[in-house]
């Protein structure tokens, strides 16, 4: 089977994150045919502002065309107060922007979040959910993850080493390639 192209993009810029734990963890696990590149941008994207006009900032534009390139885009969201983060409402709004390329329109994205709450971010994932739809995201909101109290799930170094949030993720990717196989697939005329 060809590879399959996957963008990541962490909405924590903070050190010692737990999104940033997941992210890698989620690296890590993909395996053939995933090739996962975990983007370490998004700090230097600017906030949305419409007066910017065209072209984009050269950040925004790089993370535009490569969103579009990529077979499925990976967003892994922190929750605050029950929501995403602005660094990743930006990202997202970025992209959404209806403009050529349009990086959104049709894509596969996967989500997951990580939070020490037991929820492990669900009404961030909710929301983000929401958003992405919006801009034509094709949300396959039946293969996420939540790591809830991921605190206890990822030691001092930052690593993921829960073995149940580490089992979720090696099957999300599973359901994952079923899924664009599926997807690919040539229906008879």
């Amino acid at each position: 089977m060809e590879s399959i192209d996957v963008f990541g993009i962490c909405g924590s810029v903070r050190a010692g994150s737990l999104n940033r734990a997941l992210l890698l963890a989620a690296q890590e696990l993909a395996g053939a045919p995933f090739q996962v590149e975990a983007w370490d941008g998004n700090a230097g994207v600017p906030h949305v502002d419409a007066t910017m006009g065209r072209p984009f900032p050269a950040v925004v534009a790089t993370l535009r065309d490569r969103v579009a390139a990529a077979d499925v885009l990976l967003l892994v969201t922190p929750e605050l107060n029950r929501s995403i983060p602005g660094n990743m409402k930006d990202v997202v709004d970025w992209l959404g922007i209806l403009a050529p390329p349009r990086p959104l329109a049709g894509k596969p994205v996967v989500l997951m979040s990580a939070s020490p709450n037991r929820l492990g971010g669900a009404f961030a994932q909710l929301q983000l959910a929401d958003l992405l739809r919006r801009c034509g995201a094709e949300v396959l909101s039946d293969l996420d993850v939540a790591v809830g109290y991921a605190h206890r799930h990822v030691d001092d170094h930052g690593v993921l080493v829960g073995e149940d949030p580490r089992r979720e993720i090696a099957e999300l990717w599973q359901r994952v390639l079923t899924r664009v196989q599926s997807d690919r697939q040539v229906v008879p005329a």
